[in-house]
């Protein structure tokens, strides 16, 4: 199964899926993303999460436990899309601009 949606205790509604990480890329990613994340998406795409520790039958949970893991997931910051590792100072924009 590929995408789950559920809603949380306060009923808002997520829509939560599986990210496997192209071997090929692996090396570029935060160690602890390597092995993939479940992105947690609120239903009118407001709020997203990365959680990187993924249950084998994340798909088969009931809503609850998917609720409570949604509560444990970090937030992703708005324009980055993936956990890549923290890149050195001299490579951020904000370098550039002293």
């Amino acid at each position: 199964m590929g995408l789950v949606e559920f809603a949380d205790k306060a009923g808002i509604r997520w829509r939560v899926w599986h990210v496997e990480t192209p071997p090929s890329r692996a090396h570029l990613m935060d160690p602890q993303y390597r092995n993939g994340w479940l992105v947690f998406e609120q239903e009118d795409g407001t709020e997203r999460r990365r959680l990187n520790q993924v249950p084998d039958d994340w798909a088969s949970l009931a809503p609850e436990r998917l609720a409570q893991l949604c509560q444990i997931a970090a937030p992703v910051v708005a324009g980055r899309n993936t956990p890549t590792a923290p890149q050195p100072a001299w490579t951020r924009p904000e370098a550039d601009s002293r």
